[in-house]
């Protein structure tokens, strides 16, 4: 009896590792985990043969994977946060030949943070040796930080995402933006976040029972607890700020600027922007730029 009850593990665990939902009810498992046009896909706790050559930290641990058309996508769980998770398996597919497409450049949560839930980090990589692209994202959920690959055999437009060595770029910049939270009982709106090789900047409008000065405090504290070194100051009637810089092993130093206008109505208008202090650091490589109401 003892003999059969192992086989019988045996077999549930051999069964588990190929599809980790062969236990679920089939309606359940279409209904929670498929969609109506691309159905529930393929499930399992392994890597499928013939998927991109990843080369992955020790770090990091493989819960599954999931192939849904052209598209496939390998999971694992990192034990650090989602930005040096995504440092981390970045730097590690370097090391196999992958480069980050300097024409679609990594999303950064940096700058105003209008959202208490953290947003995923994701960049794209190329090979001169692999058809398509493989995308990189680390997100936290659920207190846990997850990164995934996604292969993507073809291009939205019908063709390879062609493989561009890295150069300098403006979200190299903005990885550099201090990320600052607003203030609890305040309301935000008119956010976002862009610029090019010579600036880089996030803005957002901030309404709520809190002045001018206080909020400016709120902010420096902040940018100070992230290596920035404070320069100057100033303050007008309708305007307050200060002047900071960062030493950048790229980019030399960096001057940023907090910059907030108040018309004496909400809502409180707030900028935080980013140049190079040697004008020849910035090389314009195109621009981006993003908001929301």
């Amino acid at each position: 009896m003892r003999c059969a009850s192992l086989l019988m593990l045996a077999i549930s665990a051999a069964s588990y590792a190929e599809d980790p939902f062969s236990c679920v009810d089939p309606d359940v498992a279409d209904a929670f985990l498929g969609d109506s046009y691309r159905g529930r896909g393929e499930y399992s706790t392994t890597i499928p043969a013939g998927f991109a050559n990843l080369n992955v930290p020790s770090s990091l641990s493989l819960v599954g994977s999931q192939i849904v058309d052209s598209m496939t996508t390998v999971i694992y769980k990192a034990s650090m946060g989602a930005e040096p998770a995504l440092d981390t398996a970045v730097g590690a597919m370097a090391k196999s030949g992958w480069a980050e497409n300097a024409e679609r450049p990594r999303w950064v949560s940096r700058g105003f943070q209008t959202s208490t839930s953290s947003r995923p980090m994701a960049t794209v990589l190329c090979h001169d040796d692999e058809t398509g692209a493989l995308s990189v994202i680390a997100s936290d959920k659920s207190g846990h930080t997850f990164v995934s690959y996604v292969h993507h055999s073809v291009s939205q437009g019908g063709g390879d995402v062609p493989s561009t060595p890295p150069r300098h770029d403006p979200s190299k910049m903005m990885r550099l933006v201090p990320t600052l939270k607003l203030p609890e009982s305040t309301k935000a709106s008119n956010t976002g976040m862009g610029g090019n090789g010579h600036e880089v900047g996030s803005h957002v409008d901030i309404s709520g029972a809190i002045g001018r000065s206080e909020l400016q405090n709120f902010f420096e504290d902040q940018i100070r607890n992230q290596s920035w070194e404070f320069q100057t100051g100033w303050s007008s009637h309708l305007s307050s700020g200060s002047v900071w810089t960062l030493d950048s092993a790229e980019d030399g130093i960096l001057i940023g600027t907090l910059h907030l206008f108040d018309s004496g109505a909400e809502p409180i208008r707030v900028r935080f922007s980013v140049n190079p202090a040697d004008p020849t650091k910035g090389k314009d490589h195109g621009s981006w730029s993003g908001s929301s109401n």
